[in-house]
């Protein structure tokens, strides 16, 4: 079904169209929540919106997923469950978004949701602009998912500047991690109590269906060879270059040892050239992009993060979903915090080629129980993700 309300288009969801804008579960009122994304590149902080919504519904939620455009996997894996809104704008990064201000006003101003969430800095200040603008009394919510001294410096300096300042006219900042929460605070004139840290949740199931799958790698079906597995954007951000000269150095020891990285991105020609010159070229594997990095973790004698900055690596904990024995960086932010002060997982100091080595080969000496990585992905679970927004739905909507 398709319906026009000033130039968006929508499907609703199966449980049909409601003029109200809550919806009752077992005789209590729930409010209309919307959660606005660009789309439709399925990133990361994407496909974290899909899941929440998706996870909100089929709890008997009244959800609408408003999007820049609905189109290819982003859209194919949005449950029925959900009502999806396509704004229909520009692709154009950054502009795009703003430019579907005026369509989003009028979204609000006919849907009425109680809440709009949003998250990635442009579509945040595009939600800030309809929060003030729209007809409507709704709590703007707005989530940022990286380190806000990084945006400032390494990404787009000239946006994390205006955000700096516009950040303030949303009602919530929510960060994925204490560490993101606290330099939103330091960079921006948010302050601490209007930020709140949600966890990103994933699909364990998925994930733990995914990692039994076969994979077409000959290395990780020799019982005798120990692979190393990393997954990740190519990109210097991520440490790969200080992970191969690690893994180098291990593999002296440890001839039995592989390295395998599994991304795309434009550092794959200066990774294949560093592991020539440093020998291990033969041991090094770049199988480029796949849709299910879980079939790897899965048969990893050890799962490596070497990044230099994150926010909440998803990854890392989908690692713990897949039981694997980890050792991670101990980057700003999320590592610490998602592998509780190493309790679940080795951390060691980044950019330390020599440290790293040393680690990886405890990890392969003492590994991790499968079991006890299980038992922590289980608090970043979907269930346990939705009952955290559940609860800040619940806090910010009540009389």
């Amino acid at each position: 079904m398709s319906d026009h309300a000033g130039g968006t288009t929508s499907r609703e969801s199966t449980a049909g169209t409601h003029d109200a804008s809550d919806t009752a579960v077992d005789g209590q009122s729930l409010p209309r929540v919307a959660f606005f994304t660009p789309a439709p590149s399925f990133g990361g902080a994407q496909r974290v919106t899909v899941t929440i919504a998706n996870s909100l519904a089929q709890r008997g939620h009244d959800v609408d997923l408003v999007a820049g455009r609905l189109e290819g996997e982003f859209a194919d894996v949005i449950s029925d469950a959900v009502n999806t809104v396509e704004l229909d704008v520009p692709e154009v990064p950054g502009v795009g978004i703003l430019a579907g201000i005026p369509k989003l006003v009028s979204y609000l101003d006919a849907r009425q949701p109680a809440v709009l969430f949003a998250s990635r800095t442009h579509t945040n200040l595009a939600a800030v602009a309809t929060g003030a603008l729209a007809d409507v009394d709704v709590h703007v919510a707005i989530t940022e998912h990286s380190p806000f001294d990084y945006q400032a410096t390494a990404k787009d300096s000239a946006t994390a500047a205006i955000a700096s300042h516009f950040y303030t006219y949303a009602d919530d900042v929510i960060t994925v991690s204490e560490g993101v929460a606290e330099t939103v605070v330091e960079n921006t004139r948010v302050s601490t109590d209007r930020t709140t840290v949600l966890n990103n949740p994933i699909d364990i199931a998925a994930i733990r269906s995914g990692a039994e799958e076969p994979v077409d790698h000959e290395w990780l079906d020799d019982p005798d060879l120990e692979p190393i597995v990393s997954v990740g954007r190519l990109e210097p951000v991520k440490g790969f270059s200080t992970l191969l000269e690690a893994f180098a150095e291990l593999h002296v020891s440890r001839p039995e040892t592989r390295l395998i990285l599994v991304g795309k991105g434009p550092d794959r020609e200066r990774l294949t050239s560093l592991a020539r010159e440093l020998g291990v070229a033969d041991s090094v594997s770049l199988p480029g992009y796949t849709d299910n990095p879980y079939a790897y973790m899965g048969r990893a004698s050890v799962y490596v993060l070497s990044s230099a900055v994150e926010g909440l690596p998803t990854v890392l904990i989908e690692a713990l979903a897949c039981g694997c024995t980890i050792v991670s960086t101990d980057c700003q932010y999320g590592p610490r915090e998602i592998l509780e002060d190493g309790r679940y997982g080795r951390l060691t100091p980044v950019g330390d080629a020599e440290a790293l080595a040393e680690t990886i080969g405890d990890a392969l000496e003492d590994p991790t129980p499968p079991e006890r990585s299980r038992e922590r992905a289980q608090h970043f679970s979907m269930a346990a993700g939705a009952d955290r927004y559940e609860s800040y739905i619940a806090s910010v909507t009540d009389d």
